[in-house]
């Protein structure tokens, strides 16, 4: 009996740590303007991440989200937008508006950008790190 009860104690300790190792995961704030992306962390741990945007610009502008090993100003450009396949994208969001974005990321370096017509070239555009 004893073992039974240690049993079922250490199941229902699990079912409660489970959730909360994995649960919530990170929040970022981001702020879009011209021509900054200026997210509230340089960095978070692997996992969910949930990104805050706020486009506190004149200008309506995008958030989006690559994985690469390439520094933030060097990614491929044709016809003023980034080429590369986003990971995750949201927007665009006019001067006031925002939204959020929750994404699974893994370790490894990404850059966040607008990639509005021209605003990458301008400078929108940040690295990223998950750890």
């Amino acid at each position: 009996m004893r073992k039974l009860v240690l049993f079922v104690a250490a199941v229902a300790a699990t079912a409660v740590a489970v959730p909360l190792a994995f649960g919530a995961g990170s929040t970022v704030g981001i702020t879009l303007k011209e021509f900054k992306v200026t997210p509230s962390t340089p960095s978070v741990k692997a996992g969910n991440v949930t990104f805050k945007i706020a486009n506190k610009g004149a200008l309506p502008h995008e958030f989006v989200i690559v994985k690469t090993s390439l520094p933030a100003t060097k990614l491929p450009v044709k016809n003023n937008v980034v080429t590369l396949k986003p990971l995750k994208k949201a927007g665009p969001f006019e001067p006031g508006k925002g939204g959020s974005l929750t994404v699974s990321l893994k370790a490894g370096k990404y850059v966040l950008y607008c990639n509005v017509k021209g605003h990458y070239g301008f400078g929108q555009r940040i690295a990223f790190t998950v750890k």
